[in-house]
């Protein structure tokens, strides 16, 4: 069963969509209660940039993917099999 790559992006932007609906509610807390003293104003800083650096790295790895391609459901991928010899115990590397 071929698979397009877009519906592994479609998964993608929905578990990102969830992470930004759960960082407004965190960042509205936050604000409302724990803005006042240092830790919160670091804690809430490191968390935005942590944010901001892991979306900003997905875009870079994911820019040059080819979307339209497809892939086997259910077949492991290639570079697993490479070098590798089957002999009567199993594989050997």
């Amino acid at each position: 069963m071929s698979v397009p790559y877009y519906i592994l992006l479609i998964l993608y932007l929905v578990g990102v969509g969830v992470f930004l609906m759960w960082m407004f509610f965190n960042l509205y807390h936050l604000i409302k209660f724990g803005l006042f003293d240092f830790t919160g104003k670091l804690n809430g800083t490191i968390f935005i940039l942590f944010s901001i650096a892991v979306i900003v790295v997905t875009f870079i790895l994911l820019s040059g993917t080819p979307w339209l391609d497809t892939f086997e459901l259910f077949s492991l991928p290639s570079g697993i099999l490479e070098g590798t010899k089957i002999n009567s115990g199993g594989f050997e590397l």
